[in-house]
């Protein structure tokens, strides 16, 4: 199924493959642990949320709680199983989104 047939004979000639950071459940946050506020989550589609966010954080943290809470605000994510400050697991997630780049520009050249 083509979703833009008008793009059929549009060839690209760069691209960029990467990776971004996100949370595991998508959504931009604020959060608070220890005292400490955080807005997080900008990656992908939170960065348009970024100032927004931003600004109910800062109203969090000076205290004007009737203008903080939002739909943004959640508990402090929990733990990834077995991981514990030592990406271990990281060098075999990189090797595998190396590999579906390669095969994704030999793709795209044939």
């Amino acid at each position: 199924m083509n979703l833009s047939p008008e793009l059929e004979n549009v060839h690209l000639s760069h691209s960029w493959f990467g990776n971004v950071a996100m949370n595991r459940d998508m959504p931009p946050r604020i959060l608070e642990k220890d005292g400490v506020v955080y807005a997080t989550g900008f990656c992908d589609s939170g960065v348009v949320w970024a100032q927004w966010i931003g600004t109910h954080a800062a109203h969090t943290v000076l205290g004007h709680s009737e203008q903080a809470r939002t739909a943004f605000d959640f508990r402090p994510p929990a733990l990834i199983p077995l991981y514990r400050s030592n990406p271990w697991f990281m060098p075999a997630l990189i090797q595998g989104y190396r590999i579906q780049d390669r095969i994704a520009l030999w793709r795209a050249r044939r």
